[in-house]
């Protein structure tokens, strides 16, 4: 029991010094303390929130920048599909141009391609037609008659009706 008391009355003169000590610890130095840790972690977050920004600026131009390149490349792409459209109509005049288009090279392949195709199936038609038709061939020379150039209506009128009533 002596050692209970002992331990009991060591235990009350710890708490009777510390009291006094721990009293001016938490009245003087945390009161400051507290204020001057949140200006210190306001002016962090400011700092980092600072850096965050001119960061994503930083990327929003490296972004605004990459688009308007990619625009340029596209707009040269596009002239260079127009050119090479261009240079196969011209190379073969027998193609409608309406019949070729497109944005990319494949495409206008792919349309060339198409209007070859076509081109080809008229010209077969054409042919097969103009060997079953009956009449006079496309070279035979036209009808001579009368010219009515420089001549007025009722001179017009009246050869008309002379050549009806020759045929009659």
């Amino acid at each position: 029991m002596t050692h209970e008391l002992d331990g009991q009355l060591l235990d009350q003169q710890l708490d009777e010094q510390l009291d006094p000590e721990l009293e001016a610890v938490l009245d003087d130095d945390f009161s400051e303390e507290p204020q001057q840790t949140l200006d210190e972690l306001a002016a962090l977050a400011e700092a980092e929130a600072t850096a965050a920004d001119a960061e994503v600026a930083a990327q929003a131009e490296d972004l605004a920048t990459a688009r308007r390149e990619l625009d340029v490349e596209r707009a040269q792409a596009r002239a260079a599909v127009e050119r090479y459209r261009e240079a196969v109509l011209a190379a073969e005049p027998e193609l409608p141009p309406e019949l070729v288009s497109g944005e990319t090279l494949s495409e206008v392949d792919a349309s060339l391609d198409a209007a070859r195709r076509a081109v080809a199936q008229v010209r077969e038609r054409m042919g097969v037609e103009s060997e079953t038709r009956a009449g006079f061939p496309v070279w035979a020379p036209a009808r001579s008659g009368v010219s009515t150039a420089g001549m007025s209506a009722a001179e017009k009128i009246a050869a008309g009706l002379e050549q009806r009533t020759a045929a009659s």
